[in-house]
């Protein structure tokens, strides 16, 4: 009886280990997709960001753009900043998880604007009207640049991974795709 409660206390640990873990030894492929609303942003930004909000989405697109030698400023709230302002967010997050073999999809979503202005970002934070609504925000005749982004990672995982840090792997390359589109844009390029 008692081999039989050691064995259930280490398997107990293990399967917490494996739950909260934060670790990912393996191999990934990722494949991503963008999709930009208006198409096409000309800008003329400085080298500046102010990311919103303050959550483990926005600390990592702010450790990318950090990495590639930006300035970042991280709020709190959404309010106009001196700089460009760049809302972050999760749409979706789907796992399918095995200790050694994991499949992930994710959707962030992300508002960029070159004058630090975050009112179109709170008209549709406030809108009931959906995607309708972003299809239309950049109507304006207004100099400054702002676009709407969606970005689709897939991933496939294979190694010793925790779920924890398979969660923390999915926004980690999510934000790499988010900056590398942002960038796209500054460069007045097609994303």
């Amino acid at each position: 009886m008692r081999k039989l409660h050691l064995a259930a206390a280490v398997l107990l640990v293990l399967l917490l280990a494996f739950y909260f873990g934060p670790f990912v030894f393996g191999s990934s492929k990722t494949d991503s997709k963008v999709v930009v609303m208006p198409d096409q942003v000309n800008v003329s930004a400085g080298s500046g960001f102010c990311v919103y909000p303050d959550s483990t989405l926005g600390n990592l697109v702010a450790s990318e753009l950090r990495s590639r030698g930006y300035r970042v400023l991280l709020l709190s709230a959404p309010v106009e900043c001196d700089g460009q302002f760049l809302a972050v967010w999760v749409e979706w997050i789907n796992i399918t998880y095995f200790p050694v073999s994991s499949r992930g999809h994710i959707r962030v979503g992300a508002f960029y604007s070159s004058s630090g202005d975050p009112g179109d970002y709170l008209s549709h934070l406030n809108s009931t009207g959906g995607m309708g609504v972003l299809s239309a925000f950049n109507e304006s005749e207004t100099p400054e640049g702002q676009a709407y982004l969606l970005v689709d990672v897939s991933d496939e995982s294979r190694g010793l991974i925790g779920f924890a840090g398979y969660n923390r792997h999915l926004l980690e390359i999510s934000s790499e795709a988010l900056v590398d589109h942002v960038e796209r844009i500054l460069e007045g390029g097609r994303s």
